[in-house]
């Protein structure tokens, strides 16, 4: 089952907003102070968490009982990211191209979610496909993509 989602983070804002046909359907919301992440997507509520102070990776967790699901290891030379979650799935995240404005997910078997960005002046804005038949799944990689893509852009722009 293919389903699209817009994504819009406007400027100044550390909240992405998921939207299925200009309803939301769950956020991305970057903590101000802290290095948590928050995401929701329906019904369903997690917690992207970094390791240690030191660390870039990230646990993930499901909200609702703070059950360790999986964790982020993020590449320090590539726009790449692993994603192993406990179930034993592994996906990558990677940029497509040079300005870093698509990447990909895949499960070394296909390509599982695209995303491209359309726009990114006030609003950063794109958009999600996710190839996934299973919702809860879908709804966890779509966070998890979007999450990745932009620790990797406040990332660049720190270091610029």
């Amino acid at each position: 089952m293919r389903n699209t989602f817009n994504y819009l983070k406007k400027a100044l804002n550390s909240k992405i907003d998921i939207l299925d046909k200009d309803s939301e359907v769950g956020f991305v919301q970057f903590a101000n102070f802290k290095s948590d992440v928050a995401g929701v997507f329906g019904t369903k509520k997690y917690q992207f968490k970094k390791k240690n102070f030191w660390s870039g990776n990230y646990d993930i967790y499901r909200e609702d009982n703070l059950q360790l699901i999986g964790e982020v290891i993020f590449s320090t030379w590539k726009m790449r990211a692993e994603i192993s979650l406990m179930n034993g799935e592994k996906f990558v995240i990677k940029s497509k191209n040079f300005w870093n404005t698509q990447w990909t997910m895949d499960d070394t078997n296909r390509d599982v979610v695209d995303f491209e960005q359309t726009k990114n002046f006030w609003t950063n804005e794109g958009t999600v496909t996710a190839n996934v038949n299973d919702n809860e799944k879908m709804g966890l990689l779509v966070l998890l993509g979007i999450f990745v893509n932009f620790v990797y852009q406040r990332r660049t722009g720190e270091a610029a």
